[in-house]
C-alpha cells in the first residue's frame, strides 16, 4: 500500500458547461436560447414564420411542451478569447449544447436582461492550435427596453391580453424557464459523453414587484387586488409584451415584439416593503398547465424580428 494512494486517474465520462452572463436581451438573438431550452414545438420552428412583403419579418410562436416531446434544437458553441496572445486567439467548442435555465429580468429604466446556463457533450479545441474557425462579425441588433412593456392580468377563460394592468403598477420582475433534460450516457455507443438528451419537463417561475395601492384587480392592495388573488389561489393569465422598432413593409406585425403569455398562480407575497419610502409588495408565481387556457394550456412565447 502507498500512503495517500497514487495519482492513477481515469475519466469515466465527459461533459461541458457554458454560462451566458447577464446581458441585454435583443429581439434578434433570444429565439435561439428558447429553441435550445426545449421550445421546438408545433406552431413554431427554428426558422420562424416569414411574414410581410418579401418576408420582411419573422414570427416565432414558441409553445412550452405539454404532453408531446418536442424536437431537440441543440447548438454548437465556439467560445474563447480573440485576443489571447496570438493573431488567431484561442477558442474551444462545445457541441450538443442545450439550455438548462433561461432567465429574463426587467426593471424600469433599464433594458430587459437575459442570462442562461447550458450544458453540452464536451469541451475541445476548435482545431490543433485552438484558433477560431471563423472570425465572425457583430450582427445588427435592437435591445428590448423594459420601460416600453405592457402587462395584462385576467381570469382564466377570458383570454390572454384582456384586463390591461393600470400603467405604473408593475415596477420590476423576472421570469425563469428551467427545462429538465435527461442526458443519457449509454454503454453501447463507444463514447464517453452523453449520446442524446431527452426532454422530461419544464419549470416556469417568476416574480413581480407591484405598487402597494388599490388599482382595480391589478394593484397589490384592495378587495380584488393581487394579494387577494393569492389568498384565494385564483389562476390568472399573465401577458407581458415589449415592442420594438418598426418593421419596414410589415403586414401581420408592424413592430418587433417580445411577448410572454403564461397561466400563473401566486405562490407567495413578501411582507410590505418599500422603494425609497414608497410601499411595494413582491409576489412570486409559478406557471403550470391550465386546462382552461388556450395554446395548449401552458401559454406562448412570441418573438417578432426584422
Amino acid at each position: 500500500g502507498i500512503f495517500g494512494g497514487t495519482d492513477d486517474v481515469y475519466i469515466p465520462k465527459l461533459a461541458a458547461e457554458l454560462a451566458f452572463a447577464s446581458t441585454e436581451a435583443t429581439f434578434e438573438q433570444i429565439p435561439d436560447l428558447f429553441l435550445m431550452a426545449g421550445f421546438g414545438t408545433s406552431g413554431g420552428n427554428r426558422a420562424g414564420s416569414a411574414q410581410g412583403a418579401s418576408g420582411s419579418s419573422v414570427i416565432f410562436t414558441l409553445i412550452p411542451p405539454t404532453n408531446l416531446i418536442p424536437p431537440t434544437y441543440s447548438c454548437t458553441a465556439e467560445v474563447g478569447d480573440l485576443d489571447a496572445g496570438s493573431s488567431g486567439g484561442f477558442a474551444e467548442v462545445i457541441e450538443y449544447l442545450l439550455v438548462d435555465e433561461l432567465k429574463f429580468e426587467f426593471k424600469g429604466g433599464e433594458a430587459v436582461m437575459v442570462s442562461a446556463s447550458a450544458a453540452g457533450r464536451q469541451g475541445t479545441l476548435t482545431n490543433a492550435v485552438g484558433t477560431y474557425s471563423n472570425v465572425g462579425t457583430l450582427v445588427t441588433v435592437e435591445e428590448v427596453l423594459a420601460g416600453l412593456g405592457s402587462f395584462w392580468l385576467s381570469p382564466v377563460g377570458s383570454g390572454f391580453g384582456t384586463g390591461a394592468v393600470t400603467a405604473g403598477n408593475i415596477l420590476a420582475g423576472n421570469i425563469t424557464f428551467k427545462p429538465a433534460w435527461a442526458r443519457k450516457f449509454p454503454v453501447d455507443a463507444g463514447i464517453l459523453y452523453f449520446h442524446t438528451a431527452v426532454y422530461t419537463g419544464m419549470e416556469v417561475t417568476g416574480e413581480l414587484t407591484l405598487e402597494y395601492q388599490i388599482s382595480g384587480t391589478y394593484g397589490a392592495a384592495g378587495s380584488f387586488g393581487q394579494v387577494e388573488q393569492w389568498r384565494t389561489q385564483t389562476p390568472q393569465l399573465l401577458r407581458a409584451a415589449w415592442p420594438g422598432g418598426a418593421i419596414t413593409a410589415g403586414t401581420t406585425q408592424l413592430n418587433k415584439l417580445f411577448q410572454v403569455d403564461l397561466p400563473i398562480v401566486w405562490d407567495s407575497f413578501d411582507k410590505l416593503g418599500d422603494i425609497d419610502g414608497n410601499d411595494i409588495r413582491v409576489g412570486k408565481f409559478t406557471s403550470k398547465y391550465n386546462a382552461a387556457t388556450n395554446a395548449g394550456g401552458r401559454g406562448t412565447i412570441t418573438i417578432v424580428r426584422q
